[in-house]
């Protein structure tokens, strides 16, 4: 019972300072390479896995009709960047995790990015952090594993009044 409060008020703590910090922001550009970098004004999103529900018809449209997808490395990213390009400078309207903690943005346009927590063979998932950098360089709030958040109050924002 006593663990179970502990993880109710750790994900109550990560979840505000995510509204916090991107809630009314936008994403107002990305890059990615080994892992993704959202960039939200004074903040970023950096995350191994970046997931849409529109994934599977954009590949299929581009399986059908751009021929270089055949035979391009890492096709998956050709769809996630169209998506991610959709969600530039759409705001955020709200925030979400759920128990593993995948991190759900939803969009004004009734859109949603999630940033989850099963990506294989890494070592962290997704943080939020001032720098881009890896969570072990910089991490405010962060998932390094399926379940489990990590907060630095040191560096996190000020507690709401």
């Amino acid at each position: 019972m006593h663990q179970t409060m502990i993880e109710n008020e750790k994900r109550s703590r990560a979840l505000l300072i995510l509204s916090d910090a991107l809630q009314g922001n936008f994403i107002s550009g990305f890059s990615v390479g080994d892992w993704w970098v959202l960039y939200l004004g004074g903040y970023y999103l950096v995350a191994q896995e970046v997931v849409s529900e529109d994934e599977i018809q954009l590949n299929q449209w581009y399986q059908a009709n751009y021929p270089p997808f055949a035979d391009c490395v890492d096709k998956e990213f050709i769809s996630k960047t169209t998506v991610m390009t959709a969600h530039r400078q759409r705001l955020i309207t709200e925030v979400a995790l759920d128990d593993a903690y995948n991190l759900t943005l939803s969009f004004d346009n009734n859109s949603k990015l999630t940033l989850s927590t099963d990506a294989d063979i890494v070592d962290w998932q997704w943080t939020l952090n001032t720098s881009g950098n890896d969570p072990y360089m910089d991490c405010l709030v962060g998932c390094f594993w399926k379940g489990e958040i990590v907060i630095h109050e040191a560096d996190a924002l000020p507690e709401h009044e």
